[in-house]
C-alpha cells in the first residue's frame, strides 16, 4: 500500500512549489481533511484561470502525478480487506468525481474521470453494501422487532454518507441545471436501490409469515418509493396485502391465547388478560370469530368493585380512579363494594411576608461629566431587602379493607424562603444589575414538592397492585 505519509509530505511540497497562496490547501493537509485540500487548490485556479497556462511543463506533469498518488491511495481503499474501509474508497473517489464536475478547469490536472467512472464506483458501492448486509447473517427464523431496527438501522447507515453527498450536489449552487439533474436521477437510483433492500428483507419475513415484519419492511421502502416516484402503488399494495396478513395473526394468536388462559382461570387477573386479549383480536379483525360474546360472557368476572370515601375530588381519588376504573375495578357503592378504601388528606398551604428591610446609602463617586472632566458626585440611593415564607403542612392517613387490607400515613410539612434585594433611586453603576428578585413557588409547586418527599404514590400503587393480583 502507498505510503500515505509520503503522500502528504510531497503533496506539502507541491503547494509550496505552486503557490504562496495556497496555504489554506496546505493547513487541510495537516487536519488530515484531505478532500477539502484538492477542492482549495481547484478552486484556486478556478478563480486565477490564466495561472494554468502559465505552469512550467514539469510542474504542471508534478502536480498530476501527485493527484495520482493520491487517486491510488483511495484505489488500495477498495481492495480492503474490510468492507467498510472498501465503500469508504469509493465514497472518497465518487466525491473525487464530483469536484471535477464541480470545477471545470480541473479536468486539466488529470484524467480522473475516465478512469474512474461515476456509474462504476457507484456500482460497487452498491455491491459492497450488499455484501455487507448478506455478512451480518439475520436470523429470519428468530424475527422479532429488535431484529427489524437492527436491519433497519444497518441499511440505513449504509446508505446515509453517498446519499448525503449525492443529495448535497443536486443544490450545489457551482454546477449547471443539466449536472443537477444528473445527481437528481443518481440519487433517485441509490434510493431505489436501497428500497430493494428492504423489500428482500420484506419477502424473506414474509416466506417465515412473520407478516408484520414484513409489513414494516415495506413501510420503510414505500417511503423511498414516494421519493423516486417508481412502483409506489405496487408497494402500497403490498403494504396494505401484509398489514391485513399481520392482522389477521394477530388477532389468532390473541384470540389462542385467551382460549387458554380462559380454561385455566382461577382469579379475577386471569380473567382480566384473557379478555384484554380477545379485546385486542377484536380491534384488529372486528368481530373475531366469537370474541364479542366471550368479552360480555367474561366481562363482570374481570373487575373489583371498590369505594372510596373521605377524600372526594382530592388527588389521591383522582390517581385511584385514573388507575382502577374500567381497567382492573367498577366504582360501586359503600355497600355492595368489594375493596374499601377510606382516606383522610389534609394540606394547608400560606405564604408570610414581612416588612421590607431599607437601608439608605451615601456614596461618593468619580465620574467623567458631560464635558469630559473627571468630578465628584454623591449618589443617595436605598438598598431594600425582603423576605416572605411559604409553608405547606401535608397529612394523609388511608387504610383499605375488604379483599385487600392496608394502612399508610404520612406527616409532613415544607417551607420555601422567597429572599429579594433590590436599589433604587440614584444608583451608582457598580450596583446596577445586582437585583435579585425571586418568586414564590406557589401552592401547586410547593404541593408537588411534598409529594415528592412522601411515599404517597408508591403506597397508592402498592394498593393498585394488590387488588391487580385478586
Amino acid at each position: 500500500m502507498f505510503c500515505l505519509k509520503k503522500v502528504f509530505l510531497i503533496l506539502l511540497l507541491l503547494f509550496t512549489i505552486v503557490s504562496c497562496e495556497l496555504e489554506d490547501a496546505r493547513e487541510a493537509y495537516n487536519k488530515k481533511e484531505y478532500l477539502k485540500s484538492i477542492e482549495l487548490v481547484f478552486n484556486y485556479f478556478e478563480t486565477n484561470p490564466k495561472k494554468i497556462n502559465k505552469i512550467k511543463p514539469e510542474i504542471k506533469n508534478e502536480i498530476m502525478e501527485k493527484f495520482l498518488n493520491i487517486t491510488n491511495h483511495y484505489k488500495e481503499m477498495t481492495g480492503s480487506s474490510d468492507l467498510s474501509e472498501r465503500q469508504k474508497g469509493y465514497e472518497e473517489l465518487v466525491k473525487i468525481y464530483a469536484l471535477f464536475d464541480t470545477y471545470k478547469n480541473s479536468s486539466a490536472f488529470s484524467d480522473f474521470q475516465q478512469k474512474y467512472p461515476l456509474d462504476e464506483s457507484l456500482n460497487n458501492i452498491e455491491k459492497i453494501i450488499t455484501q455487507r448486509l448478506k455478512n451480518n447473517n439475520y436470523n429470519y427464523e428468530y424475527y422479532g422487532y429488535d431484529h427489524f431496527k437492527d436491519v433497519t438501522n444497518d441499511i440505513n447507515n449504509y446508505y446515509e454518507d453517498i446519499l448525503k453527498f449525492i443529495d448535497s450536489m443536486e443544490k450545489n449552487p457551482k454546477i449547471s441545471n443539466e449536472m443537477a439533474l444528473k445527481y437528481e436521477q443518481i440519487s433517485k437510483q441509490i434510493n431505489k436501490n436501497k428500497a430493494n433492500k428492504f423489500i428482500e428483507f420484506a419477502n424473506a419475513s414474509e416466506n417465515k409469515k412473520n407478516y408484520r415484519e414484513a409489513q414494516r419492511f415495506y413501510e420503510e421502502a414505500d417511503k423511498l418509493f414516494v421519493i423516486t416516484r417508481q412502483d409506489a402503488k405496487k408497494v402500497s399494495i403490498k403494504t396494505k396485502e401484509l398489514k391485513e396478513k399481520a392482522d389477521l395473526q394477530a388477532a389468532e394468536n390473541a384470540y389462542n391465547i385467551a382460549l387458554s388462559s380462559l380454561k385455566n382461570a382461577k382469579t379475577r387477573n386471569d380473567y382480566r388478560n384473557a379478555v384484554w386479549d380477545l379485546e385486542r383480536a377484536n380491534e384488529l379483525i372486528p368481530n373475531y370469530k366469537d370474541s364479542v360474546s366471550l368479552i360480555s360472557k367474561y366481562k363482570d368476572k374481570i373487575y373489583i368493585k371498590y369505594n372510596i370515601f373521605g377524600c372526594s375530588n382530592s388527588w389521591v381519588e383522582k390517581y385511584l380512579d385514573k388507575k382502577l376504573e374500567n381497567v382492573i375495578g367498577k366504582k360501586t357503592s359503600a355497600n355492595s363494594a368489594e375493596v374499601q378504601i377510606n382516606c383522610r388528606v389534609t394540606d394547608n398551604y400560606n405564604i408570610s411576608t414581612f416588612p421590607s428591610n431599607i437601608e439608605n446609602l451615601r456614596e461618593i463617586r468619580e465620574i467623567v461629566n458631560n464635558a469630559g472632566e473627571k468630578v465628584k458626585k454623591e449618589f443617595i440611593f436605598q438598598k431594600i431587602k425582603s423576605l416572605a415564607i411559604e409553608k405547606i403542612s401535608f397529612n394523609y392517613e388511608i387504610e383499605v379493607s375488604g379483599l385487600v387490607k392496608q394502612r399508610y400515613s404520612n406527616n409532613l410539612s415544607e417551607k420555601n424562603e422567597v429572599h429579594s434585594l433590590q436599589y433604587t433611586g440614584d444608583i451608582p453603576k457598580e450596583y446596577k444589575d445586582k437585583d435579585k428578585i425571586e418568586k414564590p413557588l406557589g401552592e401547586t409547586k410547593m404541593r408537588n414538592k411534598i409529594l415528592e418527599k412522601s411515599n404517597l404514590e408508591r403506597e397508592l400503587n402498592q394498593i393498585i397492585d394488590a387488588m391487580d393480583r385478586l
